[in-house]
């Protein structure tokens, strides 16, 4: 290939750097995707032709399993062998820099009123859907009309997710990608972060809280934010849950707690973004890449990785069929 000028040969050995990575990840994500389906299916399998699947106490503990199994393995293990196979500094891609108690507490309560702010998208959803008579069949559990088991409930819900799905997209994923831009990775992984949940439903709320997250790992070059603040968010999810279905608070009573949970963050939230803002101007900026390479060639190049686009397309087929779920088994197409 004739290049005219060194410049015009940089921007291509750069292209097709980042677009091999792109690929790479794509690649990874798609593995993983058709691992999760094929586990899905063994077990479903195994339940129908055990007769566990007519049993709800045991098919409720085996949803929790299989959830716990596919956000370890599937997201830890695929994710580690990645990095092994392309000789990656671990140290590089989890990075765990110090970071003093004041000002971890002031990210992690900003980072959950955002988070808790951005439940607001689902919900909103869901009524849309509702208006032309669509329900929002993802996302939430089946536990066959019995009250989940506490500990299984955390563990699977709110403790695996937050550090596996951390190493993974804001380890892996943000980590690979921010040597180009900071925000190009950041905007990417927040974006298959969200697919990856496969639910229009959870899209949005998923893409700002991979938002949160990317930031607070930029700004602290850690991932111990990141980590704490999934948790939090998962695991007051699960807690209101848990006080819903053991009939220990009403509807009402937890919707006034929540309310009163995203106030109180809101205002300190307010406070502690002038304090940050006062003590570094640009805290809540992200650096420029100084690189020189144009940002929109940046974003050609992932918009063209094929695996990355393979991986769109799938998971929004898959949301589809999430969505449809429900009236394929009301139409008897499919057997549940």
């Amino acid at each position: 290939m004739h290049f005219r000028n060194e410049e015009e040969y940089k921007e291509y050995a750069y292209s097709k750097s980042l677009r091999k990575t792109a690929n790479g990840l794509g690649t990874v994500l798609l593995v993983i995707f058709a691992l999760e389906i094929v586990l899905s299916f063994v077990i479903i399998s195994v339940m129908k032709a055990t007769g566990a699947d007519k049993l709800a106490a045991v098919s409720s503990v085996l949803e929790l399993l299989e959830n716990g199994m596919l956000s370890s393995f599937m997201f830890f293990f695929i994710f580690l062998i990645y990095i092994l196979i392309k000789k990656r500094s671990i140290g590089a891609l989890f990075p765990f820099e110090k970071i003093g108690a004041k000002k971890l507490w002031m990210l992690c309560v900003i980072g959950i009123f955002v988070s808790l702010m951005s439940n607001i998208a689902p919900t909103l959803l869901t009524e849309v859907f509702g208006l032309f008579g669509l329900r929002n069949s993802g996302g939430d559990m089946d536990f066959g009309g019995l009250k989940p088991n506490i500990l299984l409930y955390y563990l699977t819900v709110a403790i695996m997710p937050a550090f596996t799905e951390e190493f993974a997209f804001r380890g892996v994923i943000l980590g690979s990608l921010r040597k180009y831009s900071d925000g190009l990775a950041l905007v990417v992984s927040s974006a298959l972060f969200a697919l990856m949940h496969g639910n229009f439903v959870q899209i949005p709320f998923t893409f700002c809280c991979g938002l949160m997250f990317g930031f607070l790992v930029i700004k602290t070059n850690s991932l111990l934010p990141s980590i704490i603040v999934h948790f939090l968010n998962n695991g007051l999810s699960v807690t209101f849950d848990l006080l819903l279905q053991y009939q220990v608070m009403s509807i009402q009573m937890i919707n006034l707690c929540y309310g009163a949970v995203i106030l109180i963050t809101g205002i300190l939230s307010l406070l502690y973004i002038r304090k940050l803002s006062k003590d570094d101007q640009d805290f809540f900026r992200l650096k420029k890449a100084d690189d020189g390479i144009p940002y929109r060639n940046k974003v050609k190049s992932v918009a063209g990785s094929p695996t990355l686009i393979t991986f769109a397309v799938v998971m929004f087929l898959f949301s589809v069929y999430v969505m449809m779920l429900p009236y394929l088994i009301e139409w008897g197409v499919i057997g549940y």
